[in-house]
C-alpha cells in the first residue's frame, strides 16, 4: 500500500502537466481561431488548477483513466465551424503527445548528469511520459466525453443527426459498458504501452550516441 500512495505521489505533477496542457491547447487553438470564450472564461493559461476535476485528477492518478475541466467554446465565433471545432478538438491529444515528447528529451539530457534528487526527478519524467501517452490516446476514444467522439461528431453530425443523439444520451452507459468489457485496456492501455516501449528505445539510442 505505501509503495502504491508513493507511485500516486510521483505521478501527480506529471497528471498536472497533462491536464494542463491539454486543455491550454483546446483554449488557445480556440482563441487563435477567432473564439473567446475560453480566455473570457480564464482557461487561457497552463496554471493546473484553472483546469483541473478534483475527482478526475486522483481517478487518473490512481487508475490511469480520469478527466479534466472540459474548456468551453462557441464554435459560432469560427469561421469555419466544422473544421475549426475539429481542430480544437484534436489539439489536446496532439499537445499531450508533444509533452510526452518534450518529456523523453528532458529524460535524455538528464540521465547525462548527476545532481540531488536525480532518481526522483527522472521517475517523475518517467511518469510525464507514460502518462501523456495514455492522455492523448484516452482522449481519441470515439466516446461522449472524449475529443475523439467530438472529431468524428465534427465529420459526420450533419448526415446523422439522429444516431448522434441517441449516442449521447446513452453515452454514460457506452462508457461504463466500455470499461467493464476491456475496452479501456485494449484500447489505451496496450497501444500505449506499445508506444512507451518505442520512445524508450528512442531514449536508449539517444543516450547511446551522447555518452
Amino acid at each position: 500500500m505505501y509503495l502504491n500512495w508513493i507511485e500516486v505521489l510521483l505521478s501527480l505533477p506529471a497528471v498536472f502537466l497533462a491536464v494542463s496542457f491539454h486543455e491550454f491547447a483546446h483554449a488557445l487553438t480556440a482563441y487563435w481561431l477567432g473564439d473567446p470564450t475560453p480566455k473570457n472564461q480564464g482557461r487561457l493559461t497552463l496554471y493546473p488548477l484553472a483546469h483541473v476535476d478534483w475527482l478526475g485528477l486522483i481517478l487518473f492518478a490512481l487508475f490511469r483513466f480520469g478527466w479534466a475541466r472540459p474548456v468551453q467554446v462557441n464554435p459560432a465565433n469560427f469561421k469555419n465551424r466544422k473544421w475549426d471545432s475539429i481542430v480544437v478538438s484534436f489539439s489536446g491529444p496532439l499537445a499531450n503527445m508533444l509533452l510526452s515528447i518534450v518529456a523523453l528529451v528532458i529524460s535524455v539530457v538528464a540521465e547525462l548528469f548527476i545532481f540531488p534528487y536525480r532518481d526522483i526527478v527522472l521517475a517523475i519524467v518517467d511518469r510525464a511520459v507514460q502518462l501523456n501517452i495514455i492522455f492523448a490516446i484516452l482522449n481519441l476514444i470515439p466516446i461522449p466525453p472524449f475529443d475523439g467522439y467530438h472529431i468524428i461528431k465534427g465529420l459526420f453530425y450533419r448526415r446523422n443527426v439522429k444516431f448522434f443523439w441517441n449516442y449521447e444520451h446513452y453515452g454514460m452507459f457506452i462508457l461504463f459498458a466500455f470499461i467493464m468489457l476491456g475496452g479501456f485496456n485494449l484500447m489505451v492501455h496496450i497501444p500505449a504501452q506499445y508506444v512507451y516501449q518505442r520512445l524508450m528505445q528512442l531514449q536508449t539510442f539517444l543516450l547511446s550516441l551522447l555518452q
